[in-house]
C-alpha cells in the first residue's frame, strides 16, 4: 500500500514536471551547457569536470560543447540518415520508405498502404504505428504527428543537435516481430567507440504509450550481463536467442561507426533480415539510462577525446 507521501508525490509529479519542463526550456535557450550542468547534477549528483572528463556521460558531454556535432545532427535525422547509409553501402538494411511531408496536412494516407508506421526525424519516440489505416481516426493521427512535428526535441535535456535539424514526417514499413518472444520489435543497441562495438543492449516487451521495456545485456561473443544493467530498472531479464545477422550487424557497425568517437547504433531484424534503426549519439539524454555507472565508467576510458 502506498503511503501518504508516495500518494502525494503521484499527484504532484505531473505539476512540478510541467514547471521544470518550463524552467529548462528557459536555461536551454539562454545557455544549453548550463543546463547540462544541472541535468548532469540531478541524475548523478556531481558536476561535470570539463577540463578532465573521466567517464562516459561526462566525455559525451565535453565532445557536445567542445567539438563540432554538425554530423551528429545530420545522422541523428531519421530521413537524412538514410543517403548516409547507402552512401556506405548498406541500402540494402534500410525500412522500405513510403512517403516524407514537411507538415501533416500534407500527409497522404491514400498514397500508403493498409499498414505502415509513421515518425518525426528529428525526436525519439514520436511514433505512431497502423496496422489498418480502414481502422483508425487519420485526422485524429493528423493533429498528432502536427503537434509531434511542432515539438523542439532535444531543448528540455540539453541536446542541442537535435534543433539543428528541420523537422519532417516520414512513413516507412511496419515492421512486425516474428516469433513470441517479445510483444513488440526487438531492438537491438550496439554501443560502437571508435567504429568498434563493445556492447549490446537487447530492448524487448516495449509499451508504445508509456515508453517502459525490458532490457538484457550483451557482449560481442553473446555473452549476458545482468550486472550490467542499472539496478533501478524492475522490469525481468529474458534470454533473447543471438539474431541470425549478429555478425553483420557487428560489422555495420564498423563500417558505419568508424568515423565517430561514440555512437550508438540501432537495428531491428525480422525473418531473418537485418533492417537499419538510427544513430544516436546522446542515449537516453546522457541520463545513466540502464546501465550502471560501473559501465559508465569503463566506457569513459574506451572513449578517447
Amino acid at each position: 500500500m502506498k503511503t501518504f507521501k508516495e500518494k502525494l508525490n503521484l499527484i504532484l509529479y505531473p505539476f512540478l514536471w510541467i514547471y521544470r519542463k518550463g524552467q529548462y526550456r528557459q536555461y536551454s535557450k539562454k545557455d544549453p551547457k548550463e543546463l547540462a550542468e544541472i541535468l548532469h547534477r540531478k541524475y548523478f549528483k556531481k558536476d561535470i569536470d570539463w577540463k578532465n572528463p573521466r567517464d562516459f556521460n561526462e566525455k559525451i558531454r565535453w565532445l557536445q560543447f567542445y567539438t563540432n556535432t554538425d554530423e551528429w545532427s545530420r545522422l541523428a535525422d531519421k530521413y537524412v540518415v538514410r543517403e548516409y547509409v547507402r552512401e556506405k553501402g548498406y541500402g540494402d538494411i534500410l525500412v522500405k520508405l513510403y512517403g516524407k511531408w514537411d507538415k501533416a496536412r500534407d500527409i497522404d494516407f491514400d498514397s500508403l498502404p493498409n499498414s505502415f508506421i509513421l515518425k518525426t526525424n528529428h525526436g525519439s519516440g514520436e511514433i505512431i504505428a497502423v496496422k489498418d489505416k480502414r481502422k483508425v481516426d487519420l485526422e485524429k493521427i493528423r493533429r498528432k504527428m502536427q503537434k509531434y512535428l511542432d515539438t523542439p526535441f532535444g531543448i528540455i535535456t540539453a541536446e542541442p543537435h537535435y534543433l539543428k535539424i528541420k523537422p519532417c514526417i516520414i512513413a516507412e514499413e511496419l515492421l512486425v516481430q516474428d516469433g513470441g518472444i517479445s510483444s513488440s520489435l526487438i531492438d537491438y543497441k550496439f554501443f560502437c567507440f571508435h567504429g568498434k562495438p563493445v556492447a549490446c543492449g537487447v530492448f524487448y516487451d516495449r509499451d508504445m504509450k508509456t515508453h517502459r521495456n525490458g532490457m538484457t545485456p550483451y557482449d560481442m561473443e553473446w555473452n549476458k550481463h545482468e550486472e550490467w544493467r542499472n539496478k533501478n530498472l524492475t522490469s525481468p531479464f529474458k534470454d533473447i536467442p543471438c539474431p541470425v545477422t549478429f555478425e553483420q550487424m557487428k560489422q555495420a557497425c564498423y563500417d558505419l561507426a568508424s568515423q565517430f568517437p561514440f555512437v550508438r547504433m540501432d537495428f531491428y531484424e525480422v525473418n531473418g533480415h537485418l533492417y537499419f534503426g538510427e544513430f544516436t549519439f546522446t542515449p537516453a539524454a546522457l541520463s545513466g539510462g540502464s546501465f550502471t555507472q560501473d559501465r559508465m565508467t569503463e566506457w569513459g576510458k574506451l572513449l578517447k577525446l
